[in-house]
This record gives C-alpha cells, sequence and structure tokens, in this order.
C-alpha cells in the first residue's frame, strides 16, 4: 500500500479555489418550507451536519415545486457547503451531491460548481488537513461562526489529474464502505479501522508543493 501511495502522490500542483470552480451563495429555505409532499429535494445546511456524511444521492427533505423556483439549483457533482457553524471546526462542511435529479439549496450554503472528481472534492473540503488550517484562520465570528465565499476562493488545495483523483477515491472509499460495516458491531475494530483510515487518507490527499 505504502509503494501505491508514493505512486499517486508526486509533486503536484496547489491550486486556489477560485481557479478550480465558482461559488455561488445559496438563500432562503426556511424549515417551514420542508413539505413531505414536495417535489423538489432540498439540501438544508443544517442537515449537512446531522444527516450526511460525504455524499448524499437524495436530499432528507422536500419542499414544492413553487418554493424551489426562488430557490438556487444543485446539479449532480455540485458541492454544498455550509458557510456557518456554532463552531469552528464545522465550518465549511462540505457534501457532494450525486443524486441524478437537480435539487436546491438554501441560506447559510454555497454551491461551487466545478469539473472535477466530485467525490475527491467532498474529501479534501472535508479531511484535507492544510485546508483545515486554512479555513479555520479565515474564519470569522464568536458564537456564530461564518466563512464567507469570498474567503474560500483563497484556500488552496492540490489538484492532481482526474485519473489519480479517481484512483484517490477508489481506495478512501474502500475504507469509507469498511467503517461503515464495522459499525455494525466490533466497537474496538472500528477505532483501529477509523486510526488507518485517517491515516491514508492524509497521505492520499497530502501533495507536495509543485516549485
Amino acid at each position: 500500500m505504502s509503494l501505491l501511495i508514493e505512486d499517486i502522490t508526486p509533486k503536484v500542483k496547489w491550486t486556489t479555489l477560485g481557479e478550480v470552480g465558482t461559488f455561488i451563495n445559496g438563500s432562503g429555505m426556511p424549515k417551514n418550507m420542508f413539505d413531505e409532499n414536495g417535489e423538489i429535494g432540498a439540501i438544508h445546511y443544517g442537515h449537512i451536519y446531522t444527516k450526511y456524511q460525504n455524499f448524499v444521492y437524495e436530499p432528507a427533505v422536500k419542499i414544492s415545486r413553487k418554493n424551489a423556483e426562488k430557490l438556487k439549483k444543485v446539479q449532480s457533482g455540485d458541492l454544498v457547503v455550509a458557510r456557518t457553524s456554532e463552531n469552528v471546526d464545522d465550518i465549511m462542511k462540505t457534501i457532494a451531491y450525486l443524486g441524478d435529479e437537480e435539487v436546491v439549496a438554501g441560506g447559510h450554503s454555497a454551491i461551487f460548481k466545478h469539473n472535477q472528481n466530485p467525490k475527491y472534492l467532498a474529501y479534501v473540503f472535508n479531511g484535507s488537513y492544510d485546508l483545515i488550517k486554512q479555513k479555520n484562520k479565515l474564519a470569522r465570528g464568536t458564537k456564530v461562526i461564518e466563512l464567507s465565499t469570498r474567503d474560500m476562493v483563497k484556500i488552496s488545495i492540490p489538484l492532481p489529474s482526474y485519473l489519480v483523483q479517481t484512483f484517490v477515491v477508489s481506495i478512501l472509499d474502500k475504507f469509507d464502505n469498511l467503517t461503515n460495516e464495522i459499525v455494525q458491531g466490533l466497537s474496538k475494530e472500528i477505532e483501529l479501522r477509523t486510526k488507518q483510515y485517517e491515516y491514508y487518507r492524509e497521505k492520499l490527499l497530502s501533495f507536495s508543493k509543485e516549485k
């Protein structure tokens, strides 16, 4: 495994998020818009913390088509990023939307549109120590922590080729799936596998800066 990691982590150019894609600020969507009979899936920023992990195929709630017309649209492959949080660690928690149907996102979130591997970007946004250090420095506030899209675009990430991104995702997905299976019963094994996952995630997402 270590040889594979060394093979796929060459010196890679680090690129700002502003160069990778475009952020669009969400707006609206109070909880009273949630509708069990709604036709359109809706990603609420609060659910990014409480209901989702890295990826979403079907949003937890729906709203009416009429209300959805007022909100920003999310296509398959877009990231949805939480812009506010009660603590600095949770700020910029991100999910990649991988469903087939167009959905919407509300306020306190930002939609990130790009042409990279969405799962790779979600892993980087949520798990790269370099990104976490950068966004923590840019976050503002005390009781409510905020991070503006004007600051998000300044953050730099390693951006290898799409082929390398896909390989990194295949490895991290395997650890994700294994961890989810272990959750069914073996708590001690969960801890060991989680540490192993975090170790390889950091290795896979740590690239030397290209000079």
